[in-house]
């Protein structure tokens, strides 16, 4: 069979088919509330019945803007990650961007592989997680000249633009729930942790609150593993054997804890009578998990999502705006794996 030679639709082709000039359709594709209701719905059936497509990039080499706008994160596997990822979508692209997202998996060096590629394009803004990133990479994206903002986290950086929550407070925090509900000896389940700054930034202010007390977190890293949930049960039995006495557990993800728990209630072990489990991010399902439901640590992811698509807009709109540093907070959800304070002995 005889391939037809491709055709190659131009800006001009479709002026033509429109009637109108290729700076009314250039102006029509860049700023469509510029041009008249009647002229664009002509140029709009032009570029429909011809099949243009509009080369964006090189729109930036004439003195457009990027159209485009990026999200480097450690990993996609976690759900709240994934919500967050949505809804910034959601938000950029309802104002014409287009979203790229990247995942690194913890390592710092292909971190920075891939700031560098989504860099050659020339975002119009680029969102980070976390403070955590080679030298190499912080250097490329202030030589770029393209606007940065870090997510997940407001301390440990000099950034400008900040959106997230302060993660030693929240280590602190849980701490003080755990031993204020009558816990006296703690565990800090957590994976991957010298890969983690986060998880280790809240394992800081964990052992501070501690501390205070004159007391020792337990250290619990559970080695990396593709299924999270078997690896965290197994691991349980041997770190109270290992470990006599443990009665509170903090842990670095609801995955983590939802293992822990499931692995308690089949081991006979009374949650949380005789062991308390408190998890991170508040899953969907860790409010409905039976017959004992998780408590857990709430981020405010919405408004990590919200705060962060609309300060990459303000970003993409106004070159002297560099940003704010915005804690979004978060909240200890007690439910039925934890005992309250206020109950304690």
């Amino acid at each position: 069979m005889r391939q037809r030679k491709r055709q190659i639709v131009k800006l001009d082709d479709v002026a033509l088919q429109a009637g109108v000039s290729p700076s009314t359709v250039s102006l029509y594709i860049r700023y469509p509330e510029k041009v008249s209701g009647r002229t664009g719905s002509k140029i709009q059936r032009a570029i429909n019945e011809l099949g243009y497509v509009h080369n964006k990039i090189a729109s930036q080499f004439t003195g457009g803007r990027s159209s485009s706008m990026a999200v480097v994160l450690p990993s996609l596997a976690n759900i709240i990650f994934s919500r967050v990822i949505q809804q910034i979508e959601r938000a950029v692209s309802a104002e014409g961007y287009q979203l790229s997202i990247a995942s690194h998996d913890h390592s710092l060096d292909k971190e920075e592989e891939q700031i560098r590629a989504i860099l050659q394009w020339s975002p119009a803004v680029i969102a980070i997680a976390g403070a955590d990133h080679k030298p190499e990479t912080l250097k490329m994206l202030e030589n770029s000249g393209v606007p940065v903002v870090q997510m997940w986290q407001v301390d440990g950086s000099e950034l400008m633009a900040q959106v997230g929550n302060n993660h030693v407070d929240i280590g602190y925090e849980a701490a003080r729930f755990l031993l204020d509900s009558g816990c006296k000896k703690l565990g800090y389940f957590t994976t991957r942790f010298a890969e983690d700054i986060r998880a280790r930034k809240r394992y800081e202010g964990f052992c501070a609150a501690l501390a205070e007390r004159g007391l020792t977190a337990t250290l619990v890293d559970i080695p990396r593993t593709e299924n999270i949930y078997q690896a965290s049960r197994e691991i349980l039995m041997k770190t109270l054997i290992k470990e006599r006495g443990i009665d509170g557990i903090f842990c670095t993800s609801d995955a983590i804890a939802s293992a822990l728990l499931m692995e308690a209630c089949d081991r006979g072990i009374k949650i949380p009578e005789q062991l308390s489990i408190l998890g991170f991010g508040d899953f969907p399902s860790s409010a409905w998990m039976s017959p004992v439901s998780l408590s857990s640590v709430n981020l405010n992811a919405d408004a990590i999502a919200a705060q962060t698509a609309e300060m990459m807009l303000k970003m993409s709109r106004d070159e002297s705006y560099v940003g704010e540093v915005v804690d979004v907070g978060f909240e200890i959800m007690p439910r039925s794996s934890t005992k309250l304070p206020f109950f304690a002995d």
